[in-house]
């Protein structure tokens, strides 16, 4: 029996070696996962806020059966459409009516702006302005 101490003895200290330098490995349950890449949904956008609030109270405020109404050819999209994010300008008004919240984008191509839900699109961040001029000193010094 005393000889089959020295390796047990040997492989616990080898062990509580090895444990030290190398670092645990999380269980891939428990490892960080990265967040997930932000998906690009569709914005609905409607020149007629009439016609927007008409297709989701069609649709039962459920933006993927209005996106399914808006795929269907032969459905009446009352002038609405799918608005590209790149075309968004400014955002040209807010109004909150019913409970529901609506934006109104201004778009690049057009001067009728688009209604979505709010907080569908952010407008781009515009260019910083550039200082106006300092106004020029007072001649009537003398």
């Amino acid at each position: 029996m005393r000889g089959a101490l020295p390796p047990v003895l040997v492989w616990l200290l080898c062990g509580a070696a090895v444990a030290q330098t190398v670092p645990p490995r999380r269980p891939a349950a428990l490892a960080p996962k990265a967040a997930p890449a932000p998906l690009a949904v569709p914005v609905i956008g409607c020149p007629s806020l009439a016609n927007l609030r008409r297709l989701l109270r069609d649709a039962k405020d459920d933006q993927a059966a209005a996106l399914a109404v808006l795929a269907n050819e032969h459905a009446d999209h009352l002038g609405c459409g799918l608005v590209p994010r790149e075309r968004v300008a400014t955002l040209a008004d807010h109004v909150a009516l019913g409970g529901h919240s609506y934006d109104c984008l201004g778009l690049r191509d057009t001067a009728v702006c688009h209604w979505t839900l709010a907080g569908a699109v952010a407008p781009p961040d515009p260019a910083p302005a550039s200082r106006p001029a300092a106004p020029a000193p007072d001649k009537t010094r003398r």
